[in-house]
């Protein structure tokens, strides 16, 4: 059963890689079935299980974090043209967005 749940763990990594979110939804209750009913497993095998489990944990925080700067990106871009300015310590400040009647008299 372990080797399956190997598997089971290697097809959440690479459904994660390749951005298929299908594969993910149908995997994460399998893989949660598989682990609920794990007999008891020596240490060697729960280690590689263990190490497995963790890179797939950062891999979808990881996607999860590129998700939600996408998102942010689009609100960005959707909200119209502003101008982008730093201060004199690097900090990023948005002045407001010229007013459609100030671009038409120029």
């Amino acid at each position: 059963m372990s080797v399956f749940l190997e598997d089971l763990l290697d097809q959440t990594r690479d459904a994660v890689l390749a951005g298929d979110i299908a594969s993910l939804a149908r995997l994460a209750p399998q893989v949660e079935a598989v682990v609920n009913g794990l007999p008891q497993l020596d240490a060697k095998t729960a280690e590689g299980l263990r190490e497995k489990a963790k890179r797939n944990v950062k891999l979808i925080k990881a996607a999860s974090r590129g998700v939600r700067a996408a998102q942010a990106r689009m609100v960005e871009i959707t909200s119209g043209p502003t101008l982008t300015t730093y201060d004199a310590l690097g900090r990023k400040k948005a002045i407001a967005p010229l007013s459609q009647l100030a671009a038409r008299r120029f």
